[in-house]
């Protein structure tokens, strides 16, 4: 068990130490995040997002799971995704529109997700990639000079390629599947604003 979360903790360790080091520290032009809401499906996240005007900013969203839970169950992926904001007031405070592009590299097998979104991994392993663009209407409430939380939902039409397996640990090949999806987006991020 020991080490087995280090590759996690040294890409955050890491982009919080490259982003330091390139990029000026100015009043209100720099936000670091965290989607507790992304936390709760045990997925570790960071979140980077800079001033670029009054009305502008561009993110970048990082989330990994690198966990397998009993039974060979699990929600293993790497997301990557840069983000472009519009605010109506200015940045880092009220309300919102933004544009933004994703991938992800995913293993996932037997887990029933809410809804019947994403079918088809009850009983089956899936191993594969995803594309998306989306766009997402938002929220930030300031709290602090330093900190605020952010309310946001929003769509990604995405398009997946991954191989299936039998369930459980090293099952049978089934074959491969590429198809469109329809995905939610859903953010409660606690924003900490460097000045």
């Amino acid at each position: 068990m020991k080490g087995k979360n280090r590759g996690g903790k040294v890409l955050m360790l890491l982009l919080i130490l490259l982003t330091g080091d390139i990029i000026p520290s100015k009043a209100q032009n720099i936000a670091i995040k965290n989607n507790i809401l992304y936390d709760a499906t045990t997925t570790p996240n960071l979140g980077i997002e800079l001033r670029l005007s009054n009305k502008w900013t561009a993110g970048m969203n990082i989330a990994l799971n690198p966990w397998t839970f009993p039974d060979n169950k699990k929600l293993k992926h790497l997301l990557v995704a840069p983000q472009l904001r519009y605010w109506l007031c200015e940045s880092f405070s009220g309300h919102y529109f933004g544009a933004n592009i994703a991938y992800v590299h995913y293993n996932v097998s037997d887990i029933k997700f809410p809804f019947g979104l994403y079918g088809g991994v009850d009983g089956e392993r899936r191993q594969g990639d995803l594309a998306a663009i989306g766009a997402s209407y938002g929220y930030s409430w300031i709290i602090s000079p330093h900190w605020s939380l952010e309310a946001e939902a929003g769509l990604d039409l995405g398009y997946t390629w991954s191989d299936r397996y039998d369930y459980p640990k090293c099952g049978t090949y089934r074959g491969s599947d590429n198809k469109f999806l329809v995905l939610p987006k859903l953010a409660l991020n606690i924003v900490y604003i460097i000045k």
